[in-house]
């Protein structure tokens, strides 16, 4: 399939685009400190326009000095930011797609430690995230802030880019605006839906003023704000349709606004495409392009909401950073060669959390694909000094490893203990809960990947220390994963006890009742696990709340399928004794007893697999990486995997 509907070109306003498919703003921490675009910024999005995207859309721009909502934002309110924009739009250009810049105000959803003063809005309602103080404009102010976006807007035409994007969802001011719940103005600005839309006419109306018909103007929207009193479908429709009357060429739909993150960043339990009914619903209300984001990754799931008239252009934001050659791939057949996007959100949103980043790991790239960035620094080459490298273990770390460094031109055999069907190691085994079976994709991707580059994949072989000598590796990759263990208290060999592992592989099947020892990621997966088998389920957690390691988005859809479930959850309780069906435990200095639970299953963690002794001596250059390192996530261990890929 040739995905036609996909790679037929679209006009926006005047504009023609190559194809349908978008690269949407998002923050990337790829460009200066100070605002201004350098190198890295341009060899990111360079990257995605080179990769095949028709057009790109440069991450949230602030139009004045109070409009910041993130660290490193770039700004668009003086001439001196010019020549970094100029680069850019022509990296973009040289990669053959549109450029396009989003113009950004944060409103209240800022804070005076990001700005350096009072955040400002329509009205002095405070954010429901920052809970700062929040000064409301002047009506003369209000007219000052339409210049600010209208100059903004004609120094990205000076800089060369082919439109912009008039950024009005997600709670920032475009929304603050529109939105009934924040918006309580009674001047030219307020009331009913022409008043609150009036600021965005004199916008719109002012950038084709300034900027000409040949210069793109689109505007993001929420189909649904999300919250209680926000903006709902109906007036999504008719701001829409207003929208367009004032000028625009183009809406781009999407949904939700900071205290509805969930809805902005779908977790991975979301459907692909999860929007597309009122999207349809709004381009069936208007003339102009339509365009859709929510969780797309699938290559016949965007043709098919294209082709039956969902949309007109999909956006793909984490599938766009996960892999910027997917429109390439897609348009040449080689979708298997695609970089997954599952949702997780475990590399694409803690790119500036230095707390879970290793050392020199920097900007946003993909769990599944580390180097997706494109900056310098994880850019490789073919190797000058080929090297029989000796890989021990098929987990995500191993295959990692191992297709980098043959594609780089090493000699790679890859050993695994288990048959074909089952590599991916501890990976594997978390795809088996609900609304986890795309985990199964990167699995299917690395495998692909290494067979593809020529790696030998050598099935059901244990490899010992005489069998690495024998084979006298230049280089060893020690990736035999970890091993979930027990706490060693009493009861914890009795019959009713299992391991979590043996539970989701359906060596164990349970009924009636389980209690889960531990609450972290695979603990609490593992309990909605059983929820499908007993009618009672919990989970025992020593710490103060549980599934903490997940994303924000990710854990609260959890936890809302748990009280839907009735999953019972007990936090603060340290596990003492099992005796048959009761754990005995103790909750804030208080001995507990949790009776009635017919199973009993454990997923406290997991102990590094160190096989091998003094590893180090069993070959010129030893590497131990991922979980046979340190139990860990898996996002550390394909990173580590990917390094020595490019190192070797």
């Amino acid at each position: 399939m040739n995905f036609p509907s996909t790679f037929e070109p679209m006009y926006i306003g005047k504009m023609l685009v190559k194809n349908r498919l978008v690269v949407p703003a998002m923050d990337s921490a790829m460009c200066e400190d100070d605002g201004t675009i350098e190198k890295m910024a341009c060899d990111y999005y360079g990257a995605r326009a080179k990769g095949g995207f028709g057009m790109v859309i440069t991450e949230i721009a602030a139009v004045d000095e109070r409009g910041m909502g993130m660290p490193g934002e770039p700004r668009l309110y003086s001439d001196d930011y010019i020549p970094g924009l100029t680069k850019l739009a022509n990296a973009i250009h040289r990669g053959g797609a549109k450029a396009i810049v989003q113009l950004h105000h944060a409103g209240r959803e800022t804070c005076e430690a990001m700005i350096g003063q009072t955040p400002t809005a329509p009205s002095s309602i405070p954010s429901l995230v920052y809970r700062e103080p929040v000064n409301e404009y002047t009506t003369e102010q209000v007219y000052e802030l339409v210049d600010s976006y209208i100059q903004s807007a004609v120094r990205c035409n000076k800089a060369g880019f082919d439109g912009i994007e008039f950024h009005s969802a997600h709670g920032y001011m475009g929304l603050q605006f529109m939105s009934p719940r924040t918006n309580k103005r009674i001047d030219e600005f307020g009331g009913g839906v022409t008043g609150r839309s009036y600021f965005h006419k004199l916008i719109i109306e002012g950038i084709r003023r300034e900027c000409g018909e040949d210069f793109a103007i689109i505007v993001r929207i929420d189909s649904i704000e999300g919250r209680a009193g926000g903006l709902e479908e109906e007036e999504s429709v008719v701001f829409a349709r207003l929208l367009e009357s004032y000028g625009a060429d183009a809406l781009n739909v999407s949904a939700g606004t900071y205290a509805s993150w969930d809805v902005i960043v779908p977790p991975s339990a979301w459907q692909q495409g999860w929007n597309w009914r009122i999207c349809r619903r709004i381009k069936e209300s208007v003339n102009v392009p339509v365009m859709l984001a929510g969780r797309f990754s699938d290559p016949f799931i965007i043709e098919q909401s294209i082709e039956r008239g969902d949309t007109d252009f999909v956006c793909l934001g984490r599938q766009s950073i996960a892999d910027p050659e997917y429109p390439n791939k897609m348009a040449g057949g080689d979708v298997e060669d695609i970089v997954p996007c599952v949702g997780c959100t475990q590399r694409c949103m803690s790119f500036n959390d230095h707390d879970t980043l290793q050392e020199g790991d920097w900007g946003v790239s993909c769990i599944f694909n580390p180097m997706s960035n494109n900056r310098k620094d994880v850019q490789y080459s073919p190797t000058e000094t080929p090297k029989k490298v000796m890989i021990i273990g098929a987990g995500v770390a191993g295959m990692e490893a191992a297709w980098i460094a043959a594609e780089r031109g090493h000699d790679v055999t890859l050993y695994e203990k288990n048959g074909e069907n089952r590599v991916g190691g501890q990976f594997l085994v978390a795809a088996y809960p609900p609304f986890k079976q795309e985990l199964t994709r990167p699995i299917k991707y690395y495998k692909h990947m290494c067979e593809k580059n020529g790696v030998k994949m050598v099935y059901n072989t244990e490899v010992n220390t005489a069998f690495i000598k024998e084979q006298q590796p230049d280089v060893l990759v020690v990736a035999t994963g970890a091993t979930p263990f027990k706490l060693n208290i009493p009861g914890n060999d009795g019959d009713n006890v299992f391991m979590a592992n043996d539970v989701l592989l359906g060596k164990k099947i349970l009924g009636n009742s389980a209690l889960v020892i531990g609450g972290g990621l695979v603990g609490v997966e593992t309990a909605e696990f059983c929820k499908d088998y007993c009618g009672r389920v919990a989970v025992v957690e020593m710490k103060e709340d549980i599934a903490t390691d997940l994303y924000m988005t990710v854990r609260d859809d959890l936890l809302g399928r748990f009280k839907k479930e009735g999953i019972e959850v007990y936090k603060n309780t340290k596990v003492q004794k099992i005796e048959g069906n009761s754990v005995y435990a103790e909750q804030d200095g208080k001995e507990i007893v949790l009776d009635g639970f017919d199973n009993i299953v454990f997923a406290v963690g997991s102990k590094a697999d160190k096989p091998f002794g003094d590893v180090e001596g069993l070959a010129p250059e030893v590497y131990v990486i991922g979980d046979a390192k340190e139990a860990r996530s898996a996002l550390e261990a394909i990173y580590e995997g990917a390094r020595v890929g490019m190192k070797l």
